[in-house]
């Protein structure tokens, strides 16, 4: 419960603050959107009132987790929108009226105004400005949107209530009903409206789009036929085209072909209509340049110049074709190359060029696509590039905590009952009504963990009333084909496999996905997600409901939906709680409660560090280059971060741990040699301070000459501007004498005459392998940090919102040694930099309760509430020092992390410089302990989704 103590610190800063409204943007970079500001707005008011013309489906199913918790929870409100344009479709109404806790009116007539009032008893928040309740409004679109805090008797509240409560009783305002809902839907149908909407012009257009007269390749695209320009004129005969599912593949490739001009093009994949639908692609793009046939077992061969063919067809019958028949041949879904069929074709055949085309090449089972295609990577698009560029349709995620459900359940035939009672079936069908607000022309797929499961839930379905039905990899091709026929013709809802459905198949009506397996794999997780991505007429998103059991493989979830693999599980945590931000364009992801926990608890269980984890994602990047990486080579290919080897505590760098696992790895170091490579990787290689890393870079390259001209090339060639203190603590750093006795290291001396190696060092690099390992970690960390950390803060060596460990803050901060955490506690002062960084475990639940109010706190995103160590009074000396503030220069900056239990999150975010207000309040803390609590007021506010997630409660919900 709210305390009055509470209200009126709430209240006094509004009546100091309500001159500042805040702007909401729509920008995801910067960590906020007007959906999750309205989510955030609505877990915390007691009642709401909003006024939206337009209320489309999409912006709907992003809201339907929070007004169903709203409904939950009791929480009244009132919606106004409108039947101008007759926009609002009637599903929209009829989910509506699902939420008897929400009064909705329609005004029937011209009504354009865009406003959400948020009631919070002494205080409200108001958002007026541009947005209605659409998808894109909410999540992407560029809006203007101005939130305003102010106290209940404002006169801007006053008048706005006023405004609504107005066209709330009016006349032409009816209150949403049944009866009304069907007489719209007739009255619309009647009257059928233009598209909604149309691609908004650009200079070329995406030939996924359906009703496009002349095709041009997007840029992605564009960039894509560069790239397999340059490769052409390398003149290599093989390359992988690597793209996300409904990207353009076959029209990408039919535009090579179209620039590459080959006398004859084979075109071959393992599914007719595969083939049957590249056929039609490509006759639309080249029917005024080739000819075409599709190759069919016993069939004369005809002189088409382009063929399309089935794998099996071409492979039983290859003595027909000479080996230089064809010049170019396209190879779609290549990872299955390393079947016996396409390893006969490959070798039989001699065209000048192989294409090969796969959403997928990195295989669960083992087989090395790369290494067929010679490792060349032609162009690869991610499904965050995909989504990015609007080439898919965007798509609504939704965790949801599935019954009983664990790893046991899943691997033991014995316990199937549970994945098919009628008590779990009862739990899908509830949700997929609960979320589904179309529920008229569903089109779904549902995969499963094993077959037999995949045909029991249909069989229960369709008891239910649903129309679906259940296929497997035993049934034929007319079997499968006649069922996604029925699916795209409205014969069926849902279709259920296990992984049959994963690839091969283009049903660009699918709208719905929902997953009721176990994710083992990234790489399938993706694949059955993309299915329901194609763009289509008529369809705004994808709605996907994931049931998550009780899996330790859940941390898996927010990796494939972000495509990030550092595998910081706080950065994972983040995902969870604000994956919005994570996924371009305007889709969305949201985890029930219960999902939430199941996962933050794989996410803390995860050893992302471990040599059995390492091994795996080294080898999937070294199978993929056909080669050792490089250390840049992890970046640029979208693989794990090295530091996660480095921070092993059984290898420290890149070389022991090739040393250890990599046998072509033969290179030996010097126990010295290692010892400084293992202190530049873990010290410096995460790129936190520059100075450090180009001040031996420039050392080790150059000599000690090359110090004095150092400034002058670091901002020619890098643009960096050197800072005279951090290149200081920089040599004092790289002198050892930074470092505790247990880290020391000495690379340079300083003799007066400005820094130089020291005699060990300048030895060991005479070793040439090592003097290039040594500038590899080098220059990995310089590529970090101009990358992560070239902008820093305000005179700072600091990147707000940027993470930093203990001894990082120390070292940035210019101090003269490295002072243990422990002995930092929850704040020191530095008295040469007449520094004072505050460290705050945040780990409060939003609704701060009396018995845990004094800890501290954020009262706003402007403002904190901290607590000081105990046994301290208004009289102690850091207390005076902060109450001396500003005439004594004190520099107070708040690093924050979200539990200091946290296993793999010893890193603090850099929130900003901060000032006391003046307020300080001696205390008793819980412990009986005398403190002081701190009123501190913030620089700039803290970024909105760093501030939600510390206010988010982690905590097991099970």
């Amino acid at each position: 419960m709210t305390t009055q103590r509470q209200i009126d610190i709430e209240f006094d800063s509004l009546t100091r603050e309500n001159d500042s409204p805040k702007l909401i943007a729509n920008s995801k970079a910067k960590g906020g959107t007007l959906l999750s500001v309205i989510k955030e707005q609505l877990s915390a008011c007691g009642s709401f009132d909003f006024c939206v013309a337009f209320v489309a489906d999409g912006g709907l199913q992003i809201l339907v987790e929070t007004f169903q918790e709203l409904k939950q929870r009791g929480i009244k409100g009132r919606l106004l929108t409108s039947t101008y344009l007759n926009f609002n479709s009637p599903d929209v109404f009829r989910k509506l009226l699902e939420y008897d806790n929400m009064e909705v009116r329609v005004f029937q007539g011209n009504l354009h105004a865009k406003g959400y009032i948020f009631d919070k008893g002494e205080t409200s928040t108001v958002i007026v400005g541009s947005s209605n309740m659409t998808q894109t409004a909410l999540t992407c679109n560029k809006e203007w949107n101005v939130l305003y805090q102010t106290v209940e008797n404002s006169r801007l509240l006053g008048e706005l209530r006023g405004e609504f409560n107005s066209l709330w009783n009016d006349t032409s305002t009816v209150l949403l009903s049944q009866d009304w809902i069907e007489n719209y839907a007739a009255y619309r149908s009647a009257r059928p409206s233009k598209p909604k909407s149309k691609p908004t012009f650009q200079a070329t257009v995406s030939p996924t789009m359906n009703d496009l007269e002349e095709i041009k390749p997007n840029k992605m695209q564009q960039r894509a036929l560069e790239a397999l320009g340059v490769i052409h004129r390398k003149g290599e005969t093989r390359a992988l085209l690597v793209s996300a599912t409904g990207t353009g593949k076959t029209f990408l490739s039919a535009f090579d072909v179209l620039a590459f001009k080959p006398r004859r093009v084979l075109f071959l994949a393992h599914r007719r209509r595969i083939i049957d639908a590249s056929r039609a692609s490509y006759e639309r793009l080249l029917g005024n340049t080739y000819t075409f046939d599709t190759y069919q077992t016993g069939k004369h061969i005809s002189n088409a110049t382009c063929v399309f063919a089935m794998c099996s067809s071409v492979a039983k019958h290859l003595n027909d074709f000479r080996p230089d028949e064809f010049d170019y041949i396209v190879i779609d879904e290549a990872h299955r190359t390393g079947s016996q069929g396409y390893q006969s074709i490959m070798s039989h055949f001699t065209p000048r060029f192989y294409l090969g085309m796969t959403a997928t090449p990195n295989r669960t089972d083992g087989y090395d696509v790369f290494a067929l295609f010679n490792h060349v990577i032609a162009f690869q698009i991610t499904l965050q590039d995909a989504l990015a560029e609007e080439m898919l349709a965007p798509f609504h995620y939704f965790g949801i905590h599935d019954l009983e459900i664990d790893d046991e359940t899943v691997e033991d035939t014995a316990l199937f009952g549970r994945l098919t009672s009628d008590e779990r079936v009862r739990h899908i069908t509830e949700k997929i009504e609960e979320y589904s607000v179309t529920k008229s022309n569903r089109r779904g797929l549902i995969f499963c963990n094993r077959n037999a499961e995949a045909k029991e839930l249909s069989r229960k379905f369709n008891a239910l009333g649903y129309r679906t039905t259940a296929i497997s990899g035993q049934d034929p091709d007319e079997v499968r084909d006649a069922a996604i026929s029925r699916l795209e013709a409205g014969e069926l809802e849902y279709i259920f496999s296990v992984d049959i459905m994963n690839e091969g198949v283009d049903i660009p009506s699918l709208n719905q996905i929902i997953m009721l397996r176990r994710t083992d794999s990234a790489i399938i997780f993706i694949q059955q997600l993309g299915r329901g991505l194609r763009l289509n007429d008529g369809k705004e998103y994808a709605l996907v409901l994931d049931f998550i059991g009780n899996y330790q493989s859940n941390f898996l979830v927010p990796i494939a939906l972000s495509g990030d693999k550092t595998y910081n599980k706080d950065r994972l945590r983040r995902l969870v709680q604000e994956g919005d931000s994570a996924i371009p364009g305007c889709s969305t992801v949201s985890f029930d409660r219960i999902s939430e926990a199941r996962i933050y608890k794989a996410i803390d269980g995860g050893d992302f560090t471990s040599v059995r984890f390492l091994k795996n994602e080294y080898l999937d990047l070294r199978q993929k280059l056909g080669k050792i990486p490089s250390l840049l080579e992890f970046d640029r290919n979208g693989s794990i971060d090295p530091l996660l080897i480095f921070k092993n505590s059984g290898l420290g760098s890149y070389h022991a741990f090739l040393s250890k696992y990599e046998p072509d790895y033969t290179v030996q170091f010097t126990s010295d040699q290692t010892k400084i490579l293992k202190f530049i990787s873990q010290k410096l290689a995460a790129g936190k301070r520059f100075e450090d890393l180009y001040l031996l870079q420039t050392l080790v390259e150059a000599g000690h000459e090359s110090y004095r001209h150092m400034r002058e090339a670091a901002l020619r060639n890098y643009r960096a501007q050197l800072k005279d203190s951090a290149v200081r603590s920089a040599i004092a750093v790289l002198k050892g004498d930074f470092a505790t006795p247990k880290d020391f290291v000495s690379l340079l001396i300083d003799d007066g005459t400005g820094p130089r190696l020291t005699e060990a060092f300048a030895t060991a690099l005479r070793n040439a392998e090592f003097k290039r390992q040594i500038l590899e970690v080098l220059d990995f960390g310089i590529a970090r940090n101009r990358l992560d950390y070239a902008e820093t803060y305000e005179n700072t060596n600091f990147v707000l919102n940027a993470k930093y460990t203990y001894e990082e803050v120390c070292r940035l901060m210019n101090w003269e040694k490295n002072i243990n955490g422990q002995n930092l506690g929850g704040y020191f002062y530095d008295e040469k930099t007449n520094t004072f960084p505050v460290f705050i475990n945040y780990d409060k639940a939003p609704d701060i309760s009396e018995s845990i109010q004094y800890e501290d706190r954020f009262v706003s995103p402007s403002k904190l509430i901290a607590i000081s160590k105990g046994n301290r009074t208004l009289n102690s000396p850091e207390i005076l020092r902060l109450q001396a503030w500003p005439g004594n220069g004190l520099k107070t900056y708040l690093f924050m992390r979200k539990n200091k239990d946290d296993k793999g999150g010893k890193e603090f975010y850099f929130l900003g410089e901060m000032h006391p207000t003046g307020k300080f309040e001696a205390i008793k803390t819980k412990s009986g302990d005398n403190a002081v609590e701190i009123e501190y007021e913030l620089n700039a506010p803290v970024r909105q989704d760093i501030y939600e997630f510390m206010l988010s409660d982690l905590s097991e919900a099970e």
